[in-house]
């Protein structure tokens, strides 16, 4: 298929054009304000558009909707002995809009390498050395364009093959660009003569030389007129200004151009006008290049380059004939009201009004909140320009605004009324950013929001220079400055020779971890399909490499140093907030269960608290900032694992929902040692794009996974003999289904490796099914030594006082913890760790826990004992 079907059917199919009119698809549903008004070309579409300009607007560009279809040039059109250019020349027809017949001969397509990557390039010759852009995905390398290694193109400029030097000598004018592809824009686009100094800070000696050569031999006595039309932005407008000045003093006359006044509220160069330009079907005088626009840059130049204050009030006044406005110079706002004496003289009084300039760059709107802020750029003219929130109380009043400026020592002297006329033209079509709450995915926008970049339906999106992602018409940055990830990720770089390690260091342990891990990449779109996830829990004793593993897992999401928080340690709501601030990503609780003596007033975190969060309910309801009954209850969207030393002790519905894992040193070994040891040092920077690959596998990743999940949940109980509680299937069939699809996005994993790992979490089900309602496993351990010693006393033994059992009463049993440990050293018996044991027998189940107090035995002797409930037939719960 060729890049225009492509481009047709992807058009088709997002905007669903009802029909084709002559040259123009039509009635396409515009992603804005949802009409059936969009329409662009049908045949080589390079920019889309809504009908409804007035009340909508909207429009974008085929390049930035499909971003896909434009990456890989070399790849869609091959280099033959034919045509060794044909991707340059797709490149600079499709991507640039250019017509080739102007071009041939101007440029060769060649090759770039950097490191072991390389990459096609269109390359252009420029005085003794050339320049090159890159055309098969640019991202990877640190600049799209170069120039030849040592060349100095400095005072030379790039001309179209069409033009000579006497073509520019016999002009008017002579527009000199930063860029080629400005140049050949202007030329193509507006039948200009334009040429490329390929820097707006490089002076164009060298062509000026030729140039005034040429006039000489033509014996034309005037020069052309130097128009510098560089790109919007601080740097384009400052050497403007300069090489105006410049211009004048080597006798030349001189102007500037500019798409915006002072490079201001825009980013489109020539080359997007050129594009705007081929899709217009309106009168052709005020086409993007048409001849009325060209003279509305040449004014937008002129203003720009104004030397005072009161020069541009005067083109302003001339062409806009206002009694009143405001407008900006040297980077402060002014203010001029025009006036007129009984004469009729008309007089310009101008007025600074602040120190500083600002624009609006968007507004931020929290739906949830009921808060608007708008952000603004700050610029000042002896200090770095600032991006700062504004509230909208302090945009709508003069004192508040004046108020916020002073934090960045810039000085607001303008009226109300000024400030009003100020805002109202800057609000106009402003950009609506909605702030997102939390690091991670965000289900309305189908989009992982990591800080610097996103992932949207497999595409990594770039943050903009304004600090949010731009999705057309959905727009949208996180709200709090906290970086929670340091992602760096390269589609071609990305390797995993780490995954042999954590086979080798922790075998299907690793695995099953690392697939818990992937699984809460996904926590939102798991929910949303099985209602539930559940949650993680690993054990094991101090130097068993539980850190090891989770802070070696978490190096692959972007985040170093880190396991988790206790949250015995942290507040109520600091607590809520760990849990409310991510999403699809994993929230661990470390050491969680302990069950130590409260030492201070604070409340000690409750386990059987996470039952809510399984489900994703909130954690926490608010009560919203307004005059009515209002609350809030965000939901829990991340996952959650809970580390510490021995499984922790809480209600079985909860315990049912953990997926238990003990890590132990079983499979130590010196080479299991030293693939730990890499793990540890493994660089952030070769992992952490792992999140990366993970995410942007969402198309093939989820539909395997349910289909495997439900393959287990049907066959999970068929195969483990005894498995029959629903909870702990469906957990464990999740677990077992991201196992299953781990090769899929690692292929270095093996299949025994995959099978190994499946067993053990069968394993794991069974277990956790045996063990939720019952006791820890260490106080299952004492009560069945306390039975097996029991059972070897004689029958005289306890109405002697000899006896284990303390009590007189056959419905309680009273033990003294002691005495029970030197008879299982006597009887040959390991007891467990009395400190642990004694955190662990309050809750015991099978025999209620009822005191520690004096018990007055069988002989009338006081002992002190630990006292519970005796059944006859006591439960034997595992």
């Amino acid at each position: 298929m060729s890049l225009e079907a492509d481009i047709l059917k992807s058009l088709n199919d997002r905007f669903r054009f009802k029909k084709t009119k002559g040259d123009w698809l039509q009635e396409g549903i515009c992603p804005d304000c949802k009409k059936p008004e969009l329409f662009c070309s049908a045949k080589d579409p390079k920019i889309v558009r809504c009908g409804r300009q007035e009340r909508c607007g909207w429009e974008d560009s085929v390049r930035n909707l499909f971003p896909d279809l434009f990456e890989n040039w070399s790849k869609r059109f091959p280099a033959t002995d034919a045509n060794p250019n044909a991707a340059a020349d797709a490149y600079l027809s499709h991507e640039r809009g250019f017509d080739l017949q102007h071009l041939r001969g101007a440029y060769t397509q060649e090759t770039y390498a950097e490191g072991n990557q390389s990459a096609a390039t269109v390359r252009f010759p420029i005085g003794p050395t050339y320049w090159e852009r890159i055309i098969d995905r640019p991202g990877r390398f640190g600049k799209k364009a170069h120039f030849q290694r040592g060349g100095k193109p400095g005072g030379h400029c790039w001309m179209p093959p069409r033009r000579s030097i006497e073509d520019y000598a016999q002009a008017d004018s002579i527009w000199i660009c930063e860029g080629i592809f400005n140049a050949i824009a202007l030329d193509q686009g507006a039948g200009l003569l334009a040429v490329s100094a390929m820097s707006c800070n490089y002076w164009p000696e060298h062509f000026l030389d030729q140039v005034k050569e040429a006039l000489r031999t033509l014996k034309r006595a005037t020069r052309p007129e130097l128009v510098f039309a560089f790109d919007p932005g601080g740097a384009g407008v400052k050497w403007a200004r300069k090489f105006v000045d410049r211009a004048h003093v080597e006798g030349w006359q001189a102007t500037a151009a500019q798409v915006r006044p002072d490079g201001e509220g825009t980013t489109l160069d020539w080359n997007d006008l050129l594009l705007r330009h081929q899709q217009w079907k309106d009168d052709p005088e005020f086409a993007p290049l048409g001849p009325a626009k060209i003279e509305e840059y040449l004014w937008n130049g002129a203003v720009t380059i104004a030397k005072t204050p009161r020069e541009k009030a005067k083109l302003i006044y001339e062409r806009t004939k206002l009694a009143s406005f405001d407008f900006r110079h040297g980077n402060r706002l002014w203010w001029c009201r025009v006036t007129y004496d009984e004469d009729q003289t008309r007089n310009l009084l101008v007025d600074e009004i602040a120190n500083c300039a600002f624009r609006m760059l968007y507004r931020e709107r929290d739906e949830v909140a009921d808060e608007t802020n708008y952000f603004l750029q700050v610029d000042f003219p002896d200090q770095p320009t600032v991006k700062a929130r504004f509230t909208a109380a302090a945009c709508s009043n003069s004192a508040e605004f004046k108020k916020r400026m002073m934090a960045f020592a810039g000085m607001w002297s303008g009226t109300g009324d000024q400030l009003d006329r100020l805002i109202r033209n800057q609000t106009r079509k402003l950009k609506v950013v909605e702030p997102i709450p939390f690091t991670g995915y965000s289900a309305p926008h189908r989009a992982w929001l990591f800080g610097d970049f996103a992932v949207r339906e497999g595409r990594v999106e770039r943050i903009n220079t304004e600090n949010y992602f731009d999705f057309g018409k959905q727009a949208v940055k996180l709200r709090s400055p906290e970086k929670l990830l340091d992602i760096h990720y390269d589609a071609d770089q990305i390797k995993f020779d780490w995954v042999d390690d954590i086979w080798t260091a922790f075998g299907p342990k690793g695995l099953i971890t690392l697939s818990f891990f992937v699984m809460s990449f996904f926590a939102v779109q798991i929910r949303e399909r099985n209602k539930s996830l559940g949650f993680l829990e690993l054990t094991g004793p101090p130097g068993s490499g539980k850190s090891t593993l989770i802070e070696f897992c978490w190096k692959l999401a972007g985040r170093a140093g880190y396991e988790g928080f206790d949250p015995n340690k942290g507040t109520t709501a600091f607590i809520a907030r760990s849990f409310l601030k991510v999403s699809n990503l994993p929230v661990g609780l470390m050491e969680s269960g302990r069950d130590e003596e409260k030492r201070s007033g604070n409340r000690q975190f409750d386990p059987n608290e996470l039952l809510i969060l399984y489900g994703g309910r909130s954690p926490r309801g608010l009560g919203q900032k307004s005059g009515g009954y209002e609350t809030t209850e965000p939901p829990f969207l991340g996952s959650i694992y809970l580390m510490q030393n021995e499984r922790i002790d809480a209600h079985p519905a909860v315990l049912e929902r953990l997926m238990s894992m003990a890590i132990d040193k079983s499979r130590w070994s010196e080479t299991t040692r030293d693939a730990a040891i890499r793990l540890e040092q493994w660089p952030i920077e070769d992992v952490s794009g792992t999140i990366v690959h993970v995410v942007r596998s969402e198309a093939k990743f989820l539909p395997f996974f349910f289909d495997r999940f439900t393959h287990h949940d049907r066959e999970m109980p068929k195969r483990v003999p005894g498995l029959v509680n629903s909870r702990p299937i469906k957990t464990h069939s999740q677990l077992a289904a991201a196992v299953e699809a781990l090769p899929r996005l690692f292929p270095t994993i093996r299949p025994e490796w995959t099978a190994e790992t499946l067993q053990m979490v069968d394993a794991m089900a069974l277990d956790r099914q045996n063990s939720c309602g019952g006791d820890h496993p260490l106080v299952s351990r004492f009560w069945e030594q306390v039975d097996y010693l029991l059972d070897r006393e004689r029958t005289d033994d306890h109405a002697s006082g000899k006896s284990l059992n303390q009590h007189r009463d056959p419905n309680l049993i009273a033990i003294r913890l002691v005495d029970y440990e030197a008879r299982c050293r006597n009887a040959g018996l390991q007891p467990p760790e009395m400190d642990k044991l004694r955190k662990l027998l309050r809750g015991s189940k099978s025999r209620k826990f009822v005191a520690t107090k004096p018990v007055n035995n069988p002989v009338e002797h006081v002992v002190h004992c630990w006292v519970f409930d005796n059944p006859q037939k006591p439960e034997n719960i595992l």
